[in-house]
């Protein structure tokens, strides 16, 4: 008897379905060991800070502590692997902050998380042994208070360095000493899954394939971690930023922004180039829209702050207007223009187009004054009194206790330009305008408006305010229901 065989036929109907089995089951199992190493790379976080909590109770029992610990070294007790860098920070009331790298996962912690979470970057900030070989860079200003001129004095590091804006399509003679002195040189515009919670692309490493159009994710920016200084001494205020944790500054978390004013609908918001900014809603519907993009997001709030102190250490001067262009501020056009005015700009900080009926851009974000106001929340202003919240899930519109701090200083109950903004040594970060009587070239520069009872603050101005605009331009006018075609808000992600 003759054995039969299969036939080619057959062999080629098994292998196709041998592939097909593969094609399916491949992705799921490499998805469960994928699953298992983040897992993993979490729990090992949980176990350093348990040595964290474990090394406090014994250091304070000795009477001091280390406020900072590089985990690569032999300060904690930890069982199992090292991370391969790392840090682990210590605030005033004993709070842990945490980022360890294990592998391609970088797992952070900050003071008001619950649990420790993977995130995406394009590096681990707290790198040890990069860190133990930086030198300590310190840029600052300082300005007398009862000066006139909008100009700062540059001091430390910052002496001799040259920062200048491209104004116009011209960008020969464009010098900016900034580019390459973090934290400004590691800014940058980066794309972002929503769904898949990780980045797609960096502008700078993949110019050639980057998207501003929202094609590859939601379009941010990132603004690095860095550490800063704000105080008043001896008739000046003084503003200083560096690259290491000095006595005395204050830690300033990495966190993104949106490169354009949010878009898009109740349904969904967004982030990306060629698109009109959203308009005619209330702050806490914004707050909402936000957070439905995950709880790594909010919308713009005491960040500004940050954004500000950015540029003055950078520009020295509070005529933004003047240094980054006017912006989209003077036009008798009636409606919002769309995102992307500045795409050609990429990380660069200026505008295209000076006439006044054009987007401006400071390092990856658009339109960060003109075009339409912002919203800033976690601030509320009772009777001229402005009380300021730091944590996004606690944001409450006429909230005046709780996560919600009193400042120390009464905000202006006049409208104009601004003289004086306020200071307090328990929020040295958050300066509002306390006295009116410059102008649109003297003292601060930008204009104020506001009003008594409960309200909300919004920033930078819209498209019909002219020279009254600019990183200062405050009102405190509105309160929390007011919408209006000229109110828009801002992305931000801090995790």
């Amino acid at each position: 008897m003759k054995k039969k065989g299969f036939t080619l036929i057959e062999l080629l109907a098994v292998i196709v379905i041998l592939a097909i089995i593969a094609l399916i089951a491949t992705p799921m199992i490499m998805g469960v060991i994928e699953n298992a190493r983040k897992k993993a790379a979490i729990q090992s976080v949980n176990g350093l800070l348990e040595a964290g909590e474990q090394y406090q109770v014994e250091s304070m029992m000795d009477g001091a502590r280390e406020t900072e610990i590089d985990l690569t070294g032999d300060t904690l007790d930890i069982k199992g692997s090292k991370p391969d860098s790392g840090e682990l920070i210590y605030d005033s009331l004993g709070n842990m902050s945490i980022i360890a790298k294990y592998g391609k996962y970088c797992i952070e912690k900050k003071f008001l998380d619950e649990e420790p979470t993977i995130v995406t970057r394009k590096e681990c900030e707290m790198k040890a042994s990069e860190k133990a070989n930086q030198t300590t860079k310190i840029y600052g200003v300082k300005r007398n208070i009862e000066s006139e001129s909008t100009e700062w004095e540059r001091i430390d590091d910052g002496i001799d360095l040259t920062a200048n804006a491209q104004i116009g399509p011209d960008a020969t003679n464009v010098k900016n000493d900034f580019d390459s002195v973090y934290p400004w040189s590691d800014i940058e515009t980066y794309t972002y899954d929503v769904e898949k919670k990780e980045v797609t692309s960096w502008y700078n490493e993949e110019k050639d394939k980057f998207k501003f159009d929202g094609s590859k994710g939601e379009v941010l920016t990132y603004i690095p971690t860095f550490y800063y200084k704000r105080y008043q001494e001896d008739g000046y205020e003084y503003i200083l930023i560096s690259n290491k944790n000095l006595e005395g500054y204050t830690r300033s978390d990495a966190f993104s922004i949106g490169r354009y004013t949010m878009s898009g609908d109740s349904n969904a918001v967004h982030s990306k180039s060629g698109k009109q900014p959203l308009t005619n809603k209330k702050i806490n519907e914004f707050r909402d829209y936000a957070r439905a993009l995950g709880d790594e997001f909010s919308q713009l709030d005491y960040h500004y702050f940050i954004i500000q102190l950015l540029y003055l250490v950078e520009y020295a001067d509070y005529d933004s207007q003047v240094k980054l262009g006017q912006g989209y501020t003077a036009t008798s056009n009636t409606a919002v223009i769309k995102s992307g005015g500045c795409d050609e700009l990429g990380m660069k900080s200026g505008t295209l187009n000076n006439d006044e009926q054009h987007s401006m851009i400071y390092r990856g974000m658009e339109d960060i004054y003109g075009n339409v106001w912002q919203f800033v929340d976690g601030i509320n202003i009772k009777d001229h009194q402005a009380y300021v919240c730091y944590n996004p899930n606690q944001y409450e519109s006429d909230k005046y206790d709780g996560c919600y701090q009193k400042l120390g200083y009464v905000n202006a109950n006049v409208n104009g330009y601004i003289k004086k903004l306020g200071y307090d040594s328990k929020n040295p970060l958050v300066s509002f305008p306390t006295e009116i009587g410059g102008s649109a070239s003297t003292h601060i520069s930008d204009n104020y408006w506001h009003n008594p009872d409960n309200r909300i603050a919004i920033v930078g101005g819209a498209w019909f305010v002219t020279n009254l605009g600019g990183l200062w331009y405050w009102n405190l006018y509105h309160d929390s229901g007011d919408t209006y075609g000229y109110f828009g808000a801002r992305l931000l992600k801090t995790n």
